[in-house]
């Protein structure tokens, strides 16, 4: 999986909201917590715990998916990743700080998660809020759609080049 580059003044602000959220919970901040953030911060777009598992070891770590799975969940609680659940089993990842809000096309065919803006559809989102009585804190868009180059030739370069990411990565 393809690695960003997190700024320095990103990663502290994210290890300083991780280690409030833990003394929240009474919890300790330790070594394999600080390399989960900088490994879950560095990975380019969404991803799984799969994915960053397999980003862990091959970085050198000795993780079990276990830990994976269960510092995936506190970095969610603590708000520095949003979790996602595309209809297809797999909970996907990105990072929620130091991005911009964004909504999401899911394709049906090609399994391909992209992401987009749209001011009308967000203005129409708070006028339906509004409407109703209340107030808007927070929200997600999902759009399934189909692929018309699937659909058309049984083929897809998004899903090729997936594939292709999962396969030289070892993730089946």
């Amino acid at each position: 999986m393809p690695r960003v580059s997190t700024s320095d003044d990103t990663l502290e602000t994210a290890l300083h909201t991780l280690e409030a959220y833990l003394r929240g919970k009474r919890l300790k901040m330790t070594d394999q917590r600080r390399t989960m953030v900088r490994a879950a911060l560095s990975q380019d777009g969404h991803f799984t715990a799969e994915e960053l598992h397999r980003a862990l070891t091959v970085g050198g770590e000795a993780v079990s998916m276990a830990t994976v799975y269960r510092g995936l969940a506190v970095l969610e609680e603590s708000d520095l990743l949003e979790g996602h659940d595309f209809a297809d089993g797999t909970r996907r990842y990105e990072r929620a700080i130091d991005r911009e809000h964004h909504d999401h096309m899911v394709c049906v065919d090609c399994r391909a998660v992209i992401e987009f803006t749209n001011e009308r559809i967000e203005a129409l989102q708070q006028e339906v809020v509004e409407e109703h009585g209340f107030t808007m804190n927070d929200h997600s868009l999902t759009l399934f759609v189909e692929c018309k180059e699937w659909r058309a030739a049984g083929a897809c370069e998004r899903r090729t080049a997936r594939e292709e990411r999962r396969r030289t990565s070892g993730i089946s």
